[in-house]
């Protein structure tokens, strides 16, 4: 049988994850038709799906034209969301849940920080990704930048300072920083890339170089589950997945032990699934290794 070996700890629901979760869950339960979201809860696809399942699902364009939404309940999603959502939300009557990851409201809170502080913030992030547009959202002159050569091009500033995604590779913003170093009189390194988001990466190095092939099981929307994906790569073949239905039992021929990481907004039970599908497969057969 095939041997697998899963990461140790860091893999599946991290703790902001499992609160902003338990939150929808819980507001399913109160006998409302729909419970609303402010976006995607977390970026994980069959996730979402569930929820919908339960009546949690994303406002629209529909909903909010149609009005009726006072005394409804709408769910800040675990990203965060800027002042101005907020601000509306509660001016159309809605019952807010903020299920924003404790670690972004800590970032958040340090940009403000900053700024008032007389600092030109920069945020380190993807510019579409819903933390990094929400955590801009609280400054007044902030922005985010996404690359090296973004930071080269830079003018000089009297006083800058950087803070990051909580998701982004470290390694990445490691470079990014040396470079704002020489884009200041004044700098300050306030970057916070999350806890879990840091160990999981260092634990997906330490599986990928000690088996034959990695499965990564996470969201394709997920920055965590890509960083993953992405640390992962140099050391062996790596796969990455949304469910087990993905997998074929010719993608392993040849292999007999193979590593399982997964992103923080990954359901347990996703990560079961391809650990049973692994299991059941012979450990490199000889017939898939001549094919």
């Amino acid at each position: 049988m095939m041997q697998v070996r899963r990461a140790p700890t860091y893999s599946g629901f991290c703790g902001g994850v499992k609160r902003a979760w338990n939150r929808a869950v819980k507001a399913s339960q109160t006998g409302e038709e729909t419970i609303y979201l402010s976006g995607k809860l977390i970026h994980n696809t069959p996730a979402m799906r569930e929820l919908a399942s339960l009546g949690v699902r994303e406002l629209s364009e529909t909903d909010i034209a149609e009005g009726n939404l006072e005394g409804r309940t709408i769910i800040m999603r675990a990203h965060g969301e800027g002042p101005v959502a907020f601000a509306d939300a509660e001016a159309r009557g809605f019952k807010v849940i903020d299920a924003t990851c404790p670690i972004v409201t800590a970032v958040q809170k340090i940009a403000v920080q900053l700024e008032n502080d007389g600092y030109q913030v920069v945020i380190f992030g993807h510019r579409n990704h819903p933390e990094a547009r929400a955590t801009v959202a609280y400054t007044d002159h902030g922005f985010i930048i996404e690359t090296l050569e973004e930071a080269q091009a830079l003018p000089h500033y009297e006083k800058l300072a950087s803070i990051a995604q909580t998701t982004v590779l470290q390694a990445d913003y490691v470079d990014l920083v040396e470079v704002l170093r020489t884009k200041a009189d004044h700098y300050e390194d306030r970057g916070r890339i999350c806890g879990w988001t840091l160990h999981a990466q260092d634990e997906a190095v330490a599986l990928a170089s000690s088996v034959e092939m990695m499965v990564v099981v996470g969201g394709r929307d997920s920055s965590n589950t890509i960083q993953l994906v992405r640390v992962s790569e140099p050391h062996c073949p790596t796969l990455h997945i949304e469910t087990v239905d993905e997998l074929t039992v010719e993608m392993f021929a040849g292999r007999s032990v193979v590593g399982l990481a997964a992103g923080a907004s990954t359901r347990e039970s996703d990560i079961a699934a391809v650990i049973s599908f692994l299991e059941a497969i012979p450990a490199a057969v000889p017939s898939l290794v001549e094919a």
